[in-house]
């Protein structure tokens, strides 16, 4: 009987992951990870073992891998992997597109970060920041810190819920609130391994009865970014049409880039910031 295409394409899957996999861990040595270098080797690299430690995953389970077994593997023991290998944002999306898993974001690399940075600053009359999974601001433009008064390690999620100042420059919060509500519940289902974003939950449960409410309610498919109204304390009231880009292959970071609503004195009162 003659193999089917789903048949091919999974031992296609299992063979490359199993190439991929010796290629890798040939290519890291030892000391680059802390361990000891173990004397003269006829194979460079990390021992498979070596492997398994960092990964902090089975011996023989990281071995059936790299002989091509038939194995479901968890988007937890991939991502232990990746790191124990030291492999790049595009190398790990590969090891789980390989692996038939969903790739849960990445980290940023200072190189990315680096080109998102010049990017962000080269935007003009236009407010823009980038963030990570988290909210957390990783970079902003001078008029995003102008008009949002936000700087790198703010976290927007925290001060909407948290900041009366800053509560009070959002004239439709009952549209705000529920959608920034939806996207952080659907981003912490995302990244369930992720113990980050329990810890965000709980501190804005304890601190704001607004957020509590709206979480507690299981806020989901909030249509996101609509158009913002946000009242500036000097420039007056401006209205945006946000768009959210993902710039990074395999990173978690996405850039907000708020334009000019059409028809109000936005756009002027952004030219008159300095």
């Amino acid at each position: 009987m003659s193999e089917t295409a789903h048949a091919r394409a999974r031992r296609f899957r299992r063979s490359e992951l199993a190439s991929f996999l010796r290629a890798r861990r040939e290519a890291v040595l030892p000391q680059d990870v802390g361990l000891p270098a173990g004397g003269r080797r006829r194979t460079p690299g990390l021992r498979r073992e070596g492997v398994a430690v960092l990964a902090q995953v089975g011996a023989s389970w990281y071995t059936w891998m790299e002989q091509g077994r038939e194995l479901t593997v968890s988007p937890a023991v991939l991502d232990g992997i990746a790191r124990a290998l030291l492999l790049s944002p595009a190398e790990r999306t590969y090891l789980f597109e390989v692996a038939g898993a969903a790739a849960p974001a990445g980290g940023t690399d200072a190189r990315d970060l680096a080109r998102i940075a010049d990017l962000v600053s080269s935007v003009p009359g236009r407010p823009v920041y980038a963030v990570d999974r988290y909210w957390n601001v990783l970079v902003a433009n001078s008029l995003a810190e102008h008009v949002f008064g936000i700087a790198p390690g703010h976290n927007c999620l925290v001060s909407f819920f948290t900041d009366e100042q800053v509560a009070q420059r959002y004239p439709f919060r009952g549209v705000a609130g529920p959608m920034m509500v939806a996207q952080f519940r659907a981003h912490a289902a995302r990244f369930a391994d992720d113990p980050g974003f329990e810890t965000i939950v709980d501190d804005l449960k304890e601190r704001s009865e607004e957020f509590r409410m709206l979480w507690a309610r299981h806020v989901v498919g909030v249509t996101p970014h609509v158009d913002l109204v946000y009242d500036h304390p000097t420039l007056g009231r401006l209205s945006f049409v946000p768009t959210v880009l993902s710039p990074a292959s395999g990173s978690d970071l996405r850039l907000f880039v708020y334009a000019p609503k059409a028809g109000t004195p936005t756009a002027q009162a952004l030219g008159s910031v300095v």
